[in-house]
């Protein structure tokens, strides 16, 4: 009997996932692809405009060039429904408008498009559809973006034939959403408790895992055109490039392996001599040359950023290879492993909050995790600035792991060694953003000193969970400190204050002020993405803000709570205001980890001021225990009303996964854009109809 169940749940499982398919097909044909079959309806003549006399045809093109990049095409007397141009030039994503005059708008020419294209690629070419009000008699073509050189136009055909293009990527999402769906409603999964025993549950989560670490290779294969990820080791000169771009974990390791901590860096001496080096008013004033956001003390220059990287990535591939990662793979395998960690503080912190979790809530809200917490955007910015964060963010994720199995477990042998790991993923997480380590302190105080005062716990047993925590603890802060003090003769600076950027961050200093803690929560947590018409959608908003009394640093964000998942903090009064002793754990976790982020956050406001890099400090711990939340208070129910928020609650999950996608193209950088523009334009066509 059950081989026949089983059989026919199989039978039930191919024929969704080919009506899936079917569906998504159909989709694809008739919605996507509907411009395709409507171009047979109506009569327009298919016309190529002559480029042979106009100014700047050079025998085979039109030029456009940078001082004049526009061209417009006058006396015109035809119906249009489109205009196709094919273009040459540069490799890079060009956007641009077109204008167009018609019967009935004769003398004024008037948008009636946009279009964007990579001249130098494969999306060489575009296609706007227009739809002229009685004949079209002007056709302006104009480049909004700055051009380096010149744009080349080949050909400037109306109405041409749309060729049918189905996009295999988006074919394949819509087939695997539509499987998904179809697979929750058949055997109705809404209904379902999550239960990490049942095998099925495993396959599902592994599933999601799998999902999740395919979009990070899916940035690797697009954050480069040539799919180069492995670089030769610096000469001298490239180390010393006074660019900003410089990679500093090159120049660190390259420092290591001259046996100094110090970077081989040029100094100017003309630093010494200004009156505060660290003033950038007064090195722009008097043109003095410097390295750009490295730590100079004491006529020499650091780097500040947190070592943690260099251990983890830079050097293993270093001896592997005897290359040094590109920051793209760097970032990768950085991403990767805070996915994996991620994916184990989820199922660590179960078995803590054990909550009566809903299936299809705990499988959405784990892939909601990863790109809600802006992983993706940090890998996808493939900067060595974000290196560290996306260290500490998995750190912070294996901590929170090894700490929850740690104190579960029953066997001797197993709690001393997750404890360990719990000690090292402390160190590792202050080599990699010493402030995260307030979230870790608030999460594990509760699980910790219930250990400490447990009366069944023998003072033996205590000792064998807090020796193997402690010693690399110890001995890890043992060696950041002398670190720290054979750089900056301090035990406890890390470098920061002696940045050369904006401003002199020795002044940044730790005050208690309302409007200063408030304007914290509005931009860090409220402030809303610019959103816009066309992919990729949103972008981070550069506000300037000028009422702090002093100046602070400030660029592009956004807040926590533009991530829908993050708005179940706000369930965090039903958990505090519960009585119950068995829930005490669970009370005080929440408690601290609210006052850490809040604290943590404030932190940052005043020692940094206002940016996307310091809101992912805090994106990890936000969205965890949101997570948890929802699964702790959403269920599907008998109400019409908890159904109505448990729906609610599946949109807003799915939303903060499309936010996260978008995010990839949409950043500080937009490094996708810049280094691989028909990546950009391809995944800009799943979107256009």
């Amino acid at each position: 009997m059950k081989k026949y169940i089983a059989a026919v749940k199989k039978a039930n499982i191919w024929i969704l996932l080919i009506a899936a398919f079917l569906l998504a097909v159909l989709l694809e044909l008739c919605v996507f692809q509907f411009s395709y079959f409507s171009q047979n309806f109506g009569a327009y003549t298919r016309t190529e405009l002559e480029l042979s006399g106009m100014e700047g045809y050079n025998g085979e093109a039109l030029s456009l060039l940078p001082e004049n990049p526009t061209v417009s095409f006058d006396g015109l007397s035809e119906r249009v429904r489109s205009v196709t141009v094919h273009t040459s030039g540069p490799v890079r994503v060009l956007s641009g408008n077109i204008g167009i005059c018609d019967e009935a708008n004769a003398y004024r020419t008037m948008g009636a498009g946009s279009f964007q294209v990579n001249p130098g690629g494969q999306e060489s070419s575009f296609t706007v559809r227009l739809n002229s009000r009685g004949d079209l008699t002007r056709l302006r073509i104009n480049f909004t973006d700055p051009l380096d050189e010149p744009v080349f136009l080949l050909s400037v055909v109306l109405n041409e034939r749309i060729p049918l293009r189905i996009h295999g990527l988006r074919l394949l999402l819509m087939a695997g959403l539509l499987f998904a769906v179809f697979s929750v409603l058949r055997f109705r999964l809404y209904e379902a408790e999550y239960c990490p025993e049942k095998k099925s549950h495993a396959v599902l989560n592994l599933a999601v895992l799998v999902f999740c670490v395919l979009v990070s290779g899916w940035i690797l294969y697009g954050g480069s055109a040539s799919h180069e990820y492995l670089r030769p080791y610096p000469s001298l000169e490239e180390v010393r490039s006074p660019k900003m771009v410089v990679d500093a974990y090159m120049q660190q390791l390259d420092a290591f392996e001259k046996g100094q901590t110090a970077l081989d860096l040029d100094v100017n001496p003309a630093l010494e001599e200004l009156d505060n080096p660290y003033d950038k008013g007064e090195r722009d004033k008097k043109e003095v040359a410097y390295h750009w956001d490295r730590a100079y003390y004491n006529g020499q220059y650091y780097s500040y950023f947190g070592p943690a990287p260099l251990f983890m990535v830079y050097y293993p591939v270093y001896w592997l290879t005897g290359k040094l990662p590109t920051e793209l793979l760097a970032g990768t395998l950085l991403t990767v492993f805070s996915i994996a960690a991620v994916f184990g503080a989820v199922h660590g912190l179960y078995r803590i909050f054990r909550p009566r979790a809903n299936l299809v809530l705990f499988l959405l809200g784990e892939a909601a995790v990863v790109f809600g917490s802006f992983l993706y955007l940090m890998q996808a910015s493939v900067s060595f600035y974000y290196l560290p964060l996306i260290s500490g963010t998995g750190w912070l994720a294996a901590f929170t792991a090894f700490s929850c199995s740690a104190c579960l477990s029953e066997k001797k042998g197993r709690r001393m060694l997750l404890f360990a790991l719990a000690g090292i993923s402390v160190v590792m997480l202050v080599l990699s953003r010493p402030g995260m380590v307030l979230l870790a302190a608030a999460f594990a105080a509760p699980l910790f000193l219930r250990i400490l005062f447990d009366r069944t716990t023998t003072p033996t047993e205590k000792l064998g969970c807090a020796l193997p925590f402690l010693v690399p603890v110890l001995l890890g802060g043992i060696g950041v400190m002398y670190y720290n003090q054979i750089r900056f003769d301090s035990v406890f600076e890390f470098g920061t204050a002696f940045q050369l950027t904006e401003s002199d961050i020795r002044y940044n200093e730790i005050t208690l002020s309302l409007h200063h803690f408030l304007s914290m929560v509005y931009h860090y947590f409220v402030e809303s993405f610019v959103y816009t018409e066309f992919f990729p959608f949103l972008r981070f908003t550069a506000e300037k803000c000028v009422d702090f009394g002093n100046y602070l640093y400030q660029e592009y964000s956004a807040g926590l709570f533009q991530m829908p998942l993050n708005l179940g903090l706000f369930l965090a009064g039903l958990t505090l205001g519960r009585k119950e002793k068995k829930d005490s754990v669970k009370r005080w976790i929440c408690g601290l980890l609210l006052a850490a982020i809040l604290g943590l956050g404030y932190l940052d406001f005043l020692m940094g001021g206002i940016h996307i890099r310091y809101v992912c400090d805090l994106s990890l711990a936000v969205s965890l225990l949101a997570f948890f939340l929802i699964l702790g208070h959403i269920h599907f129910e008998g109400t019409r009303s908890s159904r109505i928020l448990y729906v609610i609650t599946l949109g807003f999950l799915l939303i903060t996964v499309g936010r996260g996608w978008l995010t990839i193209f949409s950043n500080e950088t937009n490094a996708v854009r810049l280094a691989n523009p028909d990546f950009y334009l391809s995944a800009a066509r799943m979107f256009r109809l």
